[in-house]
């Protein structure tokens, strides 16, 4: 291939990149943002939806990613599967320059949906290869696999900084949302600059609820030095499904091994039953030595909201406190709603090391 990569989009967290890549493609996430408003355009044919979801439909109606060469657009949520239907019909009416296709790979666990989810990673292959010209093979996919894992050891090693203190939840944050745009190579070389030492004496958070597409909370919990966020069970974070490739002889030997990887991947809260996703954070937070948690939920996103009650449970079990604030509307500022919690965090934390003391 002579030029620039074709860049293929992808709104949701269920496509392997490596079946990306394996066509002569970069795969690039869009995910929206925390509190830029939703035009009336996008409001209108969204019906009520997350602003996040909103956000995304109007980067693509806007004309931003017009130079893509293809749309992946994943069911893993309700709102992005209304981005399809609304994407298909505009596509029909000439309102978008490439082609959308859906992406449908629930996750239960059972032989029937490892086949099922198979045969739709099957069927993205073809698709990408439609919109590139590019044919697939077991080297193209070989030599993929070896670029997407070598961003996988960058992100282990990002994650190990971050638990030891070298890293930020911004930076952190920024990294994956880079990581989800650009090629593998790009990618590595971002991971391994993201150094940021937190500050003395800030207090580990871990954030549970809606996904952060920008770091803009992230930066702000973490600007005055009172908290760190040192993990997070979200799509936008640690849950992004980057790094991950199978190397294996034949083109439906990796396929059929990536849906193994992808039913094997922990749920988020719009894929998982409440009391494993609650287990799940839990775990997570001990692991990140996690002193509180934090969970902000957008309007429209009810996903998170259902976990809430099991993870307080698990969370408090473990003697880590859980403050929450729900249904955040995009017209109001995120910031304000971590800020208070934060607050809370501290007095909670002040309360208990009186009682114990």
């Amino acid at each position: 291939m002579t030029g620039a990569a074709p860049r293929i989009g992808i709104v949701g967290g269920d496509v392997p990149r490596q079946l990306v890549l394996a066509t002569g493609a970069v795969p690039q996430r869009l995910l929206g943002s925390w509190h830029e408003p939703v035009s009336a355009e996008s409001g209108e044919l969204l019906g009520t939806v997350d602003a996040a979801t909103g956000r995304i439909l109007d980067g693509l109606l806007s004309g931003r990613h017009d130079d893509l060469a293809g749309l992946l657009v994943c069911h893993d949520s309700q709102a992005n599967l209304r981005i399809f239907y609304v994407l298909r019909i505009l596509a029909q009416r000439g309102r978008l320059p490439f082609p959308v296709h859906l992406v449908d790979a629930p996750r239960l666990s059972s032989p029937t949906a490892r086949r099922f989810v198979g045969r739709q990673y099957s069927r993205l292959l073809e698709f990408c290869e439609q919109v590139t010209g590019h044919r697939a093979d077991a080297r193209s996919l070989h030599d993929a696999a070896e670029r997407e894992l070598a961003l996988g050891r960058a992100l282990e090693a990002m994650r190990e900084r971050r638990r030891t203190g070298g890293c930020t939840g911004a930076a952190a944050l920024r990294t994956y949302r880079a990581a989800a745009a650009t090629p593998p190579e790009n990618a590595v070389a971002a991971v391994t600059e993201a150094q940021a030492p937190t500050a003395p004496g800030a207090t580990p958070v871990y954030v549970t609820g809606s996904n952060h597409p920008d770091p803009g909370v992230y930066d702000a919990l973490e600007r005055a030095g009172d908290v760190v966020v040192v993990g997070e069970d979200h799509d936008a974070g640690d849950l992004a499904w980057l790094g991950v490739a199978v190397e294996a002889p034949t083109v439906g030997e990796v396929i059929d091994g990536l849906a193994a990887a992808h039913l094997a991947r922990p749920a988020t809260a719009t894929g998982g039953l409440a009391a494993a996703r609650a287990a799940y954070t839990a775990m997570c937070a001990e692991q990140t030595h996690a002193r509180a948690a934090l969970a902000l939920v957008r309007e429209h996103d009810d996903a998170p909201a259902w976990d809430l009650p099991h993870q307080r449970s698990e969370l408090r079990r473990r003697g880590v406190p859980l403050v929450a604030r729900t249904r955040i509307r995009s017209a109001e500022d995120p910031v304000a709603a971590a800020q208070e919690c934060v607050a809370e965090i501290q007095a909670e934390l002040a309360s208990t090391a009186g009682v114990i003391s």
